[in-house]
């Protein structure tokens, strides 16, 4: 290769008067940018491949889950029916238990009611006899008070008469009448002397006196003498018998008008309390109903939990289910295209060994060549390649195997020429290990690199500027690209180690020498030099230094050219729409470029459950 690259520098200074120098340098330069590439290729074919396989896999996993999905969705539908059969059974018997609760209720609450009227028509009965009852306890009370007051010694008192007073007498009699005792004066004495006497006294069962009992006692009632305080001035003790003997009487009067209030509030009470009974029953009843439906409410609540989730689920799998047949679907097309693509690079990888050899020849020595030699020097190469059996594409290209078509025409729209010789100086240029030196008399490749670096800020400078060493420094540090245009046949000494890049490794730092400075390089930094000479002689020091490319314009280009300014001055408004169609494509095709990639990397770093989240 590289004595046929000589051969074809010879034939051109013979042909065209331009000079060309192959030094070892070019062919050291092709062995790096072959090993260089080698990997470089390798790595890409390869990480496509598996990329694509990736995400076939993924497409073939998505695709027996939309089997798996289906079988599930449709068991689960079959649960969500069964479950919604279910509710609608226990609603029937919850309106139906609830229809007998309220009836129950409507009862009880009626029954509470009325018992509750006849409670109060009960109290009225009680609190009217105990109204009639009061009139006789005070004097009753205030009797026992006064039997309280006596004692053994008052007893004896009234004991020690052989015969006592007249009202003493009488007032004994009428209390023997009141025991159901005989009337004389011995029985008396006997029924006092009885130990109990006075306790006899104090519980006498005053609500148990006959009437025979009360008209007997009624005469010594009635006699003028037999007031308590008359006896009282006989005997205390009698006195306080006596006013016993007339509280017992008033209070057996009084318990004989009350005993049929008392008889009607004890069938009241009597009757009120079994209807209680009855209304206890019932509300314990209804309360059995009401927990009962309490219960039938919770597992209600609970049956329609269950079936809204079993529902929800239902629903998940069924979205699920068609984010997957999106996704399956959505990609199919795709699925077959990447099974070819995939072949396609399994194919490459193997004629990987003669396609990056043949385009790291052609970045080391084709830059300062015509179309028409370098055409010469593809053909040598390739038989070179065939006839010692490395394996080569049929079908390879140059521009398409080191560019993306997006790139490509980002370049046509920066303002590079469409024509095949200008994209190879394209690709020479960004591609190659050294720095372009580019011959460019028509000034083509000046205004490409202008636009395509305009947003990188550019620095544009040339040899006459008094700081452009200044500038060169500044985006060496911060990785700005640099134009040094109109150059002559020789460069700045004081460039010599940007040329050659002489990078130093001080620690982690790249540094670069220049003049008698050490500054930082940044691997962003890039130079490109133009000049305007249409065949400059640049000596054998500068051309290892830099890649040459030949940037004349060809007919083809210049074409192309005349005919963009032609339409642009004859129809204006047609040449703006090519342009805006133009970028509009350009922007479609790279768009897709990133979908696909988009769609690969998800495929590659997420699981198929969660892709089938996010279709």
């Amino acid at each position: 290769m590289h004595l046929s690259v000589i051969n074809t520098s010879n034939r051109m200074l013979n042909e065209l008067k331009r000079h060309n120098y192959v030094t070892p340098t070019n062919y050291l330069e092709l062995v790096k940018g072959y090993i260089s590439l080698l990997s470089e290729k390798r790595g890409e074919l390869g990480a496509s491949a598996n990329k694509l396989g990736n995400g076939l896999a993924k497409l073939e996993d998505a695709r027996l889950q939309v089997e798996t999905l289906s079988k599930e969705l449709e068991l689960k539908k079959v649960i969500v029916a069964q479950s919604q059969k279910d509710c609608e059974d226990l609603l029937v018997q919850i309106v139906s238990e609830r229809r007998v609760a309220d009836e129950q209720k409507r009862h009880v609450e009626a029954d509470s009611e009325r018992i509750s009227q006849e409670a109060i028509e009960c109290k009225a009965i009680s609190d009217d006899a105990e109204a009639d009852l009061a009139i006789a306890l005070p004097a009753l009370e205030k009797a026992m008070e006064e039997v309280d007051k006596l004692d053994k010694n008052a007893i004896s008192e009234i004991k020690a008469y052989a015969k006592p007073p007249q009202l003493v007498e009488v007032v004994l009699q009428a209390v023997m009448i009141l025991f159901n005792r005989p009337t004389d004066w011995g029985t008396a004495k006997r029924v006092l002397s009885e130990s109990n006497f006075l306790q006899q006294i104090k519980s006498y069962d005053k609500d148990n006196i006959t009437q025979s009992v009360v008209n007997k006692v009624k005469k010594f009632i009635d006699m003028p003498e037999f007031k308590p305080s008359k006896v009282f001035t006989v005997s205390s003790a009698a006195g306080a018998l006596c006013s016993w003997v007339h509280a017992i009487y008033v209070y057996a009067n009084v318990a004989k008008e009350v005993a049929p209030k008392r008889q009607r509030q004890k069938e009241a009470m009597e009757s009120l309390e079994l209807k209680q009974n009855a209304l206890k029953d019932a509300q314990e009843a209804l309360a059995i109903v009401t927990q009962k439906l309490a219960h039938l409410q919770i597992s209600y609540d609970n049956s329609v939990n269950e079936k809204n989730r079993l529902r929800d689920e239902a629903e998940y799998l069924e979205a699920k289910l068609d984010r997957a047949d999106k996704l399956v679907n959505g990609l199919s097309g795709e699925y077959t295209r990447w099974q070819e693509s995939i072949g396609m690079f399994n194919i490459s990888l193997v004629k990987v060994t003669g396609d990056a050899l043949l385009s790291a020849a052609f970045l080391s020595y084709a830059g300062p060549f015509e179309s028409t030699y370098r055409t010469s020097l593809m053909k040598q190469w390739v038989n070179y390649i065939t006839l010692h059996k490395l394996p080569l594409s049929d079908n390879y290209d140059f521009i398409k195997y080191l560019s993306k078509p997006t790139d490509i025409r980002d370049w046509n729209i920066q303002g590079l020429p469409k024509d095949d010789f200008s994209i190879e100086n394209g690709v020479i240029a960004t591609r190659g290990n050294r720095f372009p030196l580019i011959i460019d008399p028509q000034g083509q490749a000046n205004r490409w690199i202008r636009n395509k670096e305009s947003k990188n800020h550019l620095y544009i400078i040339d040899l006459k500027m008094t700081n452009y060493l200044r500038d060169i420094e500044t985006a060496i540090q911060y990785g700005y690209p640099v134009l040094l245009q109109d150059i002559l046949e020789d460069i700045d000494p004081a460039l010599e180690p940007v040329l050659s890049k002489s990078i130093l490794k001080v620690g982690n730092r790249s540094v670069i020498k220049l003049g008698d400075k050490e500054i930082d390089y940044s691997d962003d930094f890039k130079l490109y030099i133009t000049t305007k000479l249409s065949n400059p002689h640049y000596t054998p020091e500068i051309s290892t230094k830099v890649t040459v490319i030949n940037f004349t314009v060809k007919k083809d280009g210049l074409e192309a050219q005349l005919l963009g300014i032609i339409v642009q001055k004859e129809d204006p408004s047609s040449e703006k729409k090519k342009n805006e169609l133009t970028i509009l494509v350009a922007k479609g095709k790279r768009q897709l470029v990133e979908l696909e990639d988009e769609i690969l990397k998800l495929l590659a770093n997420q699981k198929v459950p969660y892709l089938m989240m996010r279709v």
